[in-house]
């Protein structure tokens, strides 16, 4: 690490994060955001594999792509792009793009952090497009355990693990190389998901500035919960299945972010970075001849993939169809219920209806009934008025009968015996009617049936009448 003079006005500085991909970078980007500094405008969405997030500028990663596109490479490409590539020519027309996309991304921001896996390849590029737009850089590393990455990548991108290590050990050896005797600091994953804001703070005494916010802000933006792979680093230093290229530069790298850089372990790096390029000369041939078969499996793979696609759709369609299936079996129950309860009313009216129509018969029943008594009362009170008319004639009779006999008396001076004992006889005859048509009268006037029934006989006469 090369020390920095402190300044009371630093300038403007951009932090660039370095790593392979699945080493947690977005982890470390996203800290660095909740430190304090600037993040790009347009970020990367997140997705299945991320879901924290890149914190990560599309703009960058898409220009990222255009620029290896252009140089005959890609993301995990594992054979090394040539030191001076970025002298060439063939860049001129990206820089002044990525000088633009700086920004328009970030502005007139004065400590950003730039991240992309991409920039790992292309570090000399863009520290030539952040010094000219005005940036001081600072650069911080990040590995993880090569096995990890590995089994993140097949999962992922279905990339065979050797490939992956091969790409992990190229990647890590241009970043350091391309960095190197530049301000940096070295981290890695498992330390960053141990103690986030010891990466914080250890990373602010390399750069020699304070962050615009607290250590544990940053802290707080880093989800351990999000590694789904867990081989440690010390796993594979331990597995002598490992290639020694790959468990030496994990050695130094491992050390490195326990306890700092150690000059001396440059010189080591630079002979692993020897034979790695050296290997790679014995068997380019062999992986250029599988790339150029993979290529045209390529149109197979795409199909597969379109298949699966397609049969991930029929499936969503399918698991769609059978809950709609399942909603309409329970309306279709919810109807058939409801259809049972209407049926069930239906049959309780109709019974009902029954019961009150033979109670209404009933009561037409008992009406004629009554209404034939009533006839019968009311021919019954006919002849008692008849015999109480006539019964009243007699005792009109009598009563003129006895006045002339009194009459008769008071003529012959109140004669003889038996005179007398003819009118005793006709007063009790008089006497005995008057009382039977007194009680009569008497009990018919206070007859119940007489007061109450005299709508019910008009009722009874109406109905005789229809």
């Amino acid at each position: 690490m090369t020390e920095q003079p402190h300044t009371d006005r630093p300038g403007k500085v951009a932090v660039v994060v370095l790593g392979m991909h699945r080493s947690g970078t977005s982890s470390l980007a996203g800290m660095l955001d909740g430190l304090g500094c600037r993040g790009p405008a347009t970020l990367m969405p997140a997705s299945d594999t991320n879901a924290a997030g890149y914190y990560e500028s599309l703009p960058v990663f898409r220009l990222n792509d255009a620029i290896l596109t252009a140089l005959g490479s890609r993301w995990d490409d594992w054979r090394p792009l040539r030191p001076d590539v970025h002298l060439s020519p063939r860049l001129a027309e990206f820089h002044d793009k990525a000088r633009a996309v700086v920004e328009a991304e970030y502005g007139d921001g004065s400590l950003i952090y730039l991240k992309d896996p991409r920039i790992s390849l292309l570090l000399p590029f863009w520290r030539g497009v952040l010094r000219d737009a005005g940036y001081r850089c600072v650069y911080l590393h990040t590995h993880r355990s090569p096995s990890e990455i590995g089994a993140s990548l097949q999962r992922r991108d279905d990339i065979d693990p050797g490939l992956s290590l091969l790409a992990w050990l190229s990647q890590v050896l241009q970043a350091e190389r391309h960095s190197r005797g530049e301000v940096r600091h070295f981290t890695s994953y498992e330390a960053l998901l141990r103690d986030p804001a010891a990466v914080a703070a250890a990373a602010e005494a390399a750069f020699g500035f304070p962050w615009p916010r607290p250590a544990e802000a940053g802290a707080g933006r880093v989800n351990r919960a999000l590694r789904h792979h867990d081989a440690g680093a010390q796993a594979v230093l331990e597995d002598s299945r490992v290639p020694g290229l790959i468990r030496q530069t994990l050695e130094i790298l491992e050390r490195w972010a326990a306890t700092g850089e150690q000059a001396d372990d440059h010189a080591r790096l630079d002979d692993i970075a020897t034979a790695f390029d050296e290997a790679e000369g014995l068997f380019a041939g062999a992986m250029q001849a599988l790339r150029a078969r993979s290529a045209q499996l390529a149109p197979a793979r795409a199909r597969e993939e379109t298949l699966k696609t397609e049969k991930a759709a029929l499936e969503t369609r399918l698991t769609q169809a059978t809950k709609d299936k399942a909603m309409l079996d329970e309306h279709l129950t919810q109807i058939t219920q409801a259809r049972d309860e209407a049926l069930r009313d239906r049959d309780a009216a109709r019974q009902a209806q029954a019961e009150a129509e033979a109670h209404q018969a009933r009561q037409l029943q008992e009406l004629d009934m009554l209404t034939d008594r009533l006839i019968d009362r009311d021919a019954a009170l006919a002849a008692i008025r008849r015999d109480t008319l006539a019964m009243t004639n007699r005792a009109t009779q009598l009563e003129q009968q006895n006045a002339r006999l009194k009459a008769e008396q008071q003529q012959r001076s109140a004669g003889a015996e038996a005179t007398r004992q003819q009118l005793d006889q006709t007063r009790k005859e008089v006497e005995a009617l008057r009382r039977q048509l007194d009680d009569q009268r008497q009990e018919f006037l206070s007859s119940t049936s007489w007061r109450v029934s005299a709508p019910v006989r008009v009722l009874g006469r109406l109905v005789r009448r229809r």
